[in-house]
């Protein structure tokens, strides 16, 4: 039977319920799949809740976050030989010049190449597709997480393991395009568990910053607005999964979930 990655759930009358989504910031065909079922589950809400409040979002404060500290450039991280290499080969791969984004953290580069390497559908991606759609639908509209949650997680990311995940990345980029067109095989799949796997592996020692932590601040915020209003919730994909993860943690709290396939099924 076909797997997605749309969930009702609730804690006593099933016909009470609320509505969570695993997304995926990407525009491709396969992520665009579960847009008409989930759109059809936020017409029946009060509230939408992204993983963060798109509507709070400050462009300055993000390019601070998002760029190299005090005067630093990309160039600067890596011997001219490198550099030069990785130039000629992101221009190659993904049609982008590597100078213009000189002041950009390794961080930012890596996931900018990663939505790079996939093929577009549509004109924005998932999360934020959907973001609109219930905004233009006349939702309230909040985040699991605020900006600034968002801006400090960036902060905390140590320099040295951006550079090593970019180098990484770099050495063996053919590799590295296979596994991101893999993560949205499985998204399409709805392979929930292989994509916690895959992406708990890929965050090695930020896995705590990036994944648990994180989850355990999102369950609290979740049980907060489902108290009091229908919610539909949609978070990344990565952060649904395993033990640690949202549904795990819902269900704890005694919450019942089933996979939504069809339209009958909301």
């Amino acid at each position: 039977m076909t797997k997605t990655l749309l969930w009702k759930f609730w804690r006593k009358d099933p016909n009470d319920c609320q509505y969570i989504l695993g997304t995926i910031h990407t525009s491709t065909q396969e992520a665009m799949q579960f847009r008409d079922l989930a759109e059809a589950c936020i017409d029946r809400v009060a509230l939408y809740a992204g993983e963060m409040d798109l509507n709070a979002v400050d462009e300055n404060t993000l390019l601070h976050f998002l760029r190299l500290p005090g005067e630093q450039k990309l160039s600067d991280l890596f011997s001219v030989r490198k550099y030069t290499r990785y130039k000629r080969l992101i221009s190659k791969a993904c049609h982008l010049d590597l100078d213009d984004l000189a002041r950009f953290s390794p961080f930012y580069i890596t996931n900018l190449l990663a939505e790079q390497s996939l093929p577009r559908t549509a004109g924005m991606p998932l999360d934020h597709a959907l973001w609109t759609y219930a905004t233009l639908a006349g939702k309230d509209m909040t985040g699991l997480e605020s900006f600034q949650d968002q801006c400090s997680i960036m902060q905390q990311i140590p320099l040295d393991y951006q550079i090593k995940t970019f180098k990484d990345s770099m050495r063996r980029f053919n590799t590295f395009r296979k596994k991101t067109g893999l993560l949205n095989t499985l998204y399409a799949a709805g392979e929930l568990d292989l994509l916690y796997k895959y992406s708990k592996k890929s965050m090695g020692s930020m896995r705590k910053l990036m994944i648990y932590e994180r989850n355990q601040k999102m369950i609290h915020r979740i049980s907060e607005l489902i108290s009091s209003q229908s919610c539909f919730i949609a978070v990344g994909a990565a952060h649904l999964g395993g033990d640690k993860g949202i549904i795990a943690g819902l269900k704890r709290k005694g919450y019942d979930f089933r996979m939504i396939r069809q339209l009958s099924d909301i």
